[in-house]
């Protein structure tokens, strides 16, 4: 017998943002990808769809979240793999690390390895609808495994670079490699 998976339904799910919600108009909006590549992308919202997507039910927790705390939900997510974004982009050899950046200024960074190897994706889909502003539109990371700070929202760029700059919380002192579960 296997376990029913309860999805957290949105209006319920937990939200933190470092400033305000940005406003985003798709018809000039582009993800870029560049830094360490040897063909540089920008794709549009329509270009993102259009794409194989991939869906992932995965939990989102707030690093800060207390044991029992309400800052954890668990969704199913759907969008396109950065694994596959990265082969259109052609990354050079020795590419190390990741920044993906976002639309209200923040920004995180993974290990080049992790975002290549685990099921790590832009989603642009919450429990089946497009997602809602407050939870990343147009587009935001799935970083499964890590806590919530790894997850960046409102994403316009993937910075591949060969040595590591840290993201916005990883240059507070908090773990680069944050898995859940586990406090470094």
């Amino acid at each position: 017998m296997s376990a029913k998976i309860h999805l957290t339904p949105i209006e319920k799910f937990f939200k933190i943002q470092k400033s305000k919600i940005p406003r985003v108009n798709l018809e000039t909006w582009r993800l870029t990808i560049d830094g360490h590549v040897e063909k540089p992308l920008s794709l549009t919202y329509n270009e993102l769809m259009a794409m194989p997507q991939t869906k992932l039910i995965e939990i989102l927790e707030c690093y800060d979240n207390p044991p029992g705390g309400p800052l954890i939900g668990v969704a199913e997510w759907e969008g396109v793999l950065v694994s596959r974004l990265l082969e259109m982009a052609q990354v050079k050899e020795n590419a190390s690390s990741i920044v993906f950046h976002s639309l209200d200024g923040y920004s995180t960074n993974h290990r080049f390895e992790y975002v290549r190897n685990a099921c790590v994706m832009l989603a642009l889909k919450m429990n089946s609808i497009s997602l809602p502003p407050e939870h990343g539109y147009p587009v935001r990371l799935v970083a499964p495994g890590m806590y919530g700070y790894k997850w960046a929202k409102w994403i316009h760029r993937i910075e591949v670079l060969e040595k590591e700059k840290l993201g916005y919380w990883e240059n507070q002192g908090y773990p680069l490699e944050p898995y859940r579960g586990r406090r470094d």
